[in-house]
């Protein structure tokens, strides 16, 4: 195996792209919003089914302990209003690493006809593992199935836009701005 990768400069400039668009910049000034009502809006909305905060909840989604520190309060509205539209999709010979890809979504349809639509844990050249929507894992041999697709722009994760008021939504944003635990 090469001790090292070479990627093309459209790659890179792709990294770069994907890099700028985390908005780790903090807030400028106050986040609108209370975030003890924002707190109440994460526990009615079912959020820690999938993602978990300081040990508690779900594992679906990215643990959120640090998401403050990580993300500015446009990119969480941003992400909170339309989830699948900033998920990582890889892009000329380059596939991102460090846990980043387990959010691409695939859809493996065996040769019986039964399909299992999760997102990608593990894979090599001859199996892949899929988490669906429930955290069950289930593990394919790639030549036992009649189609392997990726769903790049997918997300298990609803939408809000159409659920929460502009002040719950406000509240929420508040909340998760406050989550800045160090890990």
């Amino acid at each position: 195996m090469p001790s090292s990768y070479t990627i093309t400069e459209q790659d890179a400039a792709n990294i770069v792209g994907w890099l700028r668009s985390l908005d780790a910049s903090p807030a400028a000034g106050p986040v609108a919003g209370d975030p003890k009502k924002g707190e109440a809006v994460y526990a009615s909305s079912g959020c820690s089914a999938c993602h978990m905060i300081e040990g508690a909840g779900g594992n679906i989604g990215p643990d959120l302990s640090r998401i403050g520190a990580q993300r500015g309060p446009a990119n969480l509205k941003a992400r909170l209003t339309d989830p699948a539209a900033n998920l990582p999709k890889p892009v000329g010979g380059f596939v991102s690493g460090g846990g980043v890809t387990q959010y691409l979504m695939f859809r493996a349809v065996e040769k019986d006809g039964r399909a299992t639509e999760g997102m990608r844990v593990a894979e090599d050249s001859f199996s892949i593992v899929l988490k669906d929507a429930q955290g069950k894992l289930h593990g394919f041999r790639k030549p036992d199935l009649a189609s392997l697709e990726k769903e790049p722009g997918k997300s298990f994760m609803p939408s809000f836009k159409d659920t929460l008021s502009a002040a719950q939504m406000d509240d929420l944003i508040a909340y998760l701005s406050t989550l800045k635990a160090a890990q």
